[in-house]
């Protein structure tokens, strides 16, 4: 960028032309030099003088926008520099929601407390997605609940985590300790969408009770935590979710129950999923912030 262009943006930013060169440690004959000779080559009056200071002519305004504009691009371009420069890195994280709603933000934090500079990309969606963008490659960690179905990659287990059902304090079940098996086909639910982490673990717990997903009555298919546990506080219907989100500091749900489902094992882990080429040293420092954050919670429960 013109350095010109920076003595004319003090200059109209302090609409005086000694103020301005106070600012810029410039004598103010030097200052209006360079606006002379910027007005000189774009062959416009750039400024009013008066006694009162200068102030921008039309052709002033138009470079005025244009210069700040071009500002912004070359101090961006400084620090995408800088960051360059300090070895910044950057580490690609697809999470299904459960995940990336009750048990990333703590761990995440604490990874960029530390590494300041590193750009992280997350992308939230279901677990078969997940797995699927590891093996494309598109992401260098993925993390999600339940067994990875592909032994194509790397699983790190992290998270354990037990599942049960969620009715509103209006439903008729709310006095009840538990539920079983066979009520479950009495209700009518809302479920996440085929392909999540949550949904296959509860068709899988129902095939191994001798039941079936194809017995229950599903209202909806959602793939948004938040909307499924606002339907469910609303009583539209019921649903399976992680026993966390009804303690959890981050998802605040007060109309609901949460009820242990008898007859069921609704205990899975969340994994992590990496790719054979994913090995920099960026995504084990993130690994080790995730693995710390299990032990911490393993202390707290």
């Amino acid at each position: 960028m013109d350095s010109r262009l920076g003595v004319f943006l003090t200059v109209a930013r302090m609409e005086q032309l000694t103020r301005a060169s106070q600012h810029l440690n410039l004598a103010p004959s030097s200052v209006s030099q360079q606006i002379t000779g910027l007005e000189q080559d774009l062959g416009a009056v750039l400024f009013t003088r008066t006694s009162r200071g200068m102030k921008l002519t039309a052709s002033g305004r138009l470079l005025f926008t244009m210069a700040e504009e071009m500002e912004a691009t070359w101090q961006k371009t400084v620090r995408t520099i800088q960051l360059y420069e300090h070895h910044s890195a950057e580490v690609r994280i697809a999470a299904s929601h459960t995940v990336s709603e009750l048990y990333l933000p703590r761990p995440l934090g604490r990874f960029r407390s530390e590494s300041p500079h590193t750009r992280i990309h997350l992308s939230m969606t279901n677990s078969t997605n997940v797995v699927e963008q590891v093996l494309r490659g598109t992401v260098d960690i993925g993390i999600i609940e339940g067994a990875a179905p592909n032994s194509r990659v790397e699983k790190i287990s992290l998270w354990r985590d037990s599942m049960g059902l969620i009715v509103s304090r209006q439903h008729p079940f709310v006095s009840h300790a538990s539920i079983g098996l066979k009520e479950l086909e009495h209700l009518e639910w809302i479920l996440r969408e085929p392909g999540s982490g949550t949904r296959r673990v509860f068709e899988r717990a129902l095939e191994d009770a001798g039941s079936s997903i194809g017995r229950l009555m599903i209202l909806m298919e959602l793939s948004s935590l938040r909307a499924i546990t606002a339907m469910v506080a609303n009583n539209v219907g019921v649903s399976v979710v992680s026993e966390a989100i009804v303690g959890s500091s981050e998802i605040k749900i007060p109309g609901v129950k949460l009820l242990p489902i008898r007859e069921l094992s609704l205990t899975r882990t969340i994994e992590a999923v990496i790719s054979p080429h994913s090995t920099s040293d960026t995504v084990k420092r993130l690994l080790s912030r995730l693995q710390e954050d299990v032990a911490i919670r393993q202390h707290q429960g």
